[in-house]
């Protein structure tokens, strides 16, 4: 998916994970589609599109003549080439930041919570900048801030900054980027969405991601097992509807132009 470790995985697991954010996601993910990104690109690029599910939503949702999927993972790759990949579909396994050649010239770049696995997320966005067509759009989407009274879910979220952070990532990237970008000569939009999910969707979620990385090095030497084990069950108690919770998601989306 990105340049660098993605503390996230690409197993079996996370894949599933990613299906659910997907699904969770996508209706905000395609109204910022609708609104930015313009009527049916000629090329289009989803970089970091792991199994492909965005790349399947900017296809159905804009229609463009040619969409590209871009993800560092062999596995994802696979399974996304496998379920998407004809005439005007192509995956290609590459690390988004260092793109070949024939990532060029794209009336459409498209990265959802990308620049948050990525140690310099505006770096990144020159680069891809430099991809675009003359009169292309980068269309970023990325977490501004998650809010939620709830300890299990607060908990979660802690840990999760953490981990992160000890990679050298940012969880909530948003206001970086506002506050690099808003001064901007190519920044055309800088909106914030909001989105509650159900509660028990987000715990899912979040149980699928504790499971997937707990045993890294950096979280295992920062908390006890019995620790995480309550947190998962607590997570899980959530997900299946036995404690009530509220989640509210803020969405940073920017839409910034080709260098002059």
């Amino acid at each position: 998916m990105s340049g660098g470790d993605y503390t996230f995985g690409d197993s079996d697991l996370a894949a599933r994970r990613l299906a659910l954010v997907a699904a969770t996601f996508a209706r905000t993910t395609r109204q910022f589609l609708l609104t930015r990104a313009g009527a049916a690109p000629g090329f289009a690029v989803d970089l970091g599109c792991g199994p492909g599910f965005t790349t399947e939503l900017i296809r159905a949702t804009v229609g463009p003549a040619r969409i590209l999927g871009v993800d560092a993972s062999p596995a994802y790759v696979a399974a996304a080439a496998k379920r998407l990949a004809d005439d005007r579909t192509r995956l290609l396994c590459a690390d988004v930041l260092d793109l070949p050649l024939e990532v060029t010239d794209a009336d459409l770049i498209f990265a959802r919570m990308l620049l948050t696995h990525l140690r310099d997320p505006l770096a990144a966005i020159d680069v891809w900048r430099g991809r675009l067509s003359e009169r292309g759009a980068l269309l970023l989407e990325e977490v501004d801030g998650v809010a939620t009274e709830d300890p299990t879910l607060a908990g979660y979220l802690d840990l999760q900054r953490q981990m992160l952070a000890a990679n050298d990532h940012l969880l909530d990237i948003g206001p970086k980027l506002d506050e690099g970008l808003r001064e901007h000569p190519a920044l055309r939009s800088n909106a914030v969405a909001e989105f509650s999910p159900p509660a028990a969707v987000a715990a899912r979620m979040f149980a699928m991601n504790l499971e997937t990385w707990r045993d890294r090095p950096e979280v295992t030497a920062a908390h006890e097992p019995e620790e995480l084990n309550a947190l998962a069950a607590a997570l899980e108690r959530i997900a299946q509807g036995e404690a009530e919770a509220t989640i509210t998601w803020r969405l940073r989306q920017l839409v910034l132009t080709a260098p002059e």
